[in-house]
């Protein structure tokens, strides 16, 4: 049994194990998310002239094991990718099989002008894609990370002979969403998801770059669940849709004397209890006129100067949500834990 002398330090114990509990558990009750991954799918539209048999998306910065998932089988005509790197970077291939006997590839993406996807996305349509799929211009990709790239470049791969492939002349000028979670300067309010998309290079490092024309869904989707991969398909409830959408216009061109400024950053509150937010861009070209001297093109909206469709980033930010309810619970086993030492200590039964 406990000797009477002892309960009035127990008791100054279990105060003091009580309000520190009742401290940090509060503080991991207002702490803020992390984004554990962020997630892309697009549609890529072949421009090149040529029949593709192969896509490759490269990932500056990083290694095999910084990706999650890919999209690929059984949704798309080349199914899942290989992945492989040179130590610095890596490269997501999705390349068609080649019959050796025949000289011919199996599967292939014609090159042609593609409307704006409209709801579906190009993969096959039993699993919600496009109904003309594969008998379409494009294809659908993406892939799942766990940091951000320094640089992401797409390009379409065409034959090169004897059932090899080399990259197509010219990148895909369609811009890779960055993902960053920006906590807030005061922690009691919610944290923000930033999406940065930057505009192609300049040219020759000295005039503006190739513009291009981006169409924002600023409609966001918040999930109180994180996103799965091939969740990113338009019509996908997670997605944000043509209807009832906020729509504008941005001009995505890189000044060569102030790069940053050229750069779409599109920063949003994240609602309290969401795991996950989605958001959409489409991407056209560019067909306005061109400074003789700079490159730099006229910025003003104009339906005259939006081309052919590019292709659309479907992009997810997934985070991890403190729970202090498990926190409590597990923090009360190890102060209940303590007390059966204590009377074990002193005789206690």
């Amino acid at each position: 049994m406990l000797h009477p002398k002892m309960i009035p330090g127990m008791i100054r114990t279990i105060f003091v194990l009580s309000a520190a509990l009742v401290l940090v558990s509060s503080s991991t009750a207002t702490a803020a998310p992390t984004m554990y991954g962020s997630l892309g799918n697009f549609d890529a539209i072949n421009d090149t002239g040529s029949t593709a048999h192969g896509f490759e998306i490269e990932l500056d910065g990083c290694l095999p094991s910084d990706i999650a998932a890919t999209f690929g089988a059984p949704y798309n005509r080349y199914g899942d990718p290989s992945i492989t790197t040179d130590g610095k970077n890596t490269f997501v291939r999705y390349q068609s099989a080649y019959d050796q006997g025949t000289s011919t590839w199996k599967a292939g993406t014609d090159s042609g002008p593609f409307a704006p996807t409209g709801g579906h996305s190009l993969f096959f349509s039993q699993y919600g894609g496009d109904p003309n799929y594969p008998n379409v211009p494009g294809d659908h990709f993406g892939v799942a990370l766990n940091v951000n790239p320094t640089n992401t470049i797409y390009r379409w791969l065409l034959d090169g002979g004897g059932g090899t492939l080399v990259a197509a002349g010219s990148n895909l000028k369609l811009p890779a969403p960055i993902l960053n979670l920006v906590p807030p300067a005061n922690p009691v309010n919610p944290v923000a998801v930033q999406v940065v998309i930057q505009p192609p290079p300049p040219i020759n490092g000295e005039q503006w770059g190739e513009a291009i024309w981006a169409k924002v869904f600023t409609t966001e989707v918040e999930n109180p669940e994180p996103v799965e991969l091939e969740d990113l398909v338009l019509g996908n409830a997670v997605v944000p849709p043509d209807s009832e959408t906020e729509i504008e216009w941005h001009l995505l061109q890189t000044d060569p004397q102030n790069p940053g400024a050229s750069e779409l950053d599109d920063e949003r509150d994240v609602a309290n209890g969401n795991e996950s937010v989605t958001r959409r861009y489409e991407f056209y070209a560019y067909t306005g006129p061109y400074d003789p001297e700079t490159h730099e093109a006229d910025d003003t909206y104009n339906p005259d100067h939006v081309g052919a469709f590019l292709g659309n980033q479907n992009v997810a930010a997934n985070m991890v949500i403190p729970e202090p309810s498990t926190f409590v619970l597990s923090t009360l086993g190890v102060l209940g834990l303590g007390l059966v030492a204590v009377r074990k200590r002193f005789g206690g039964r």
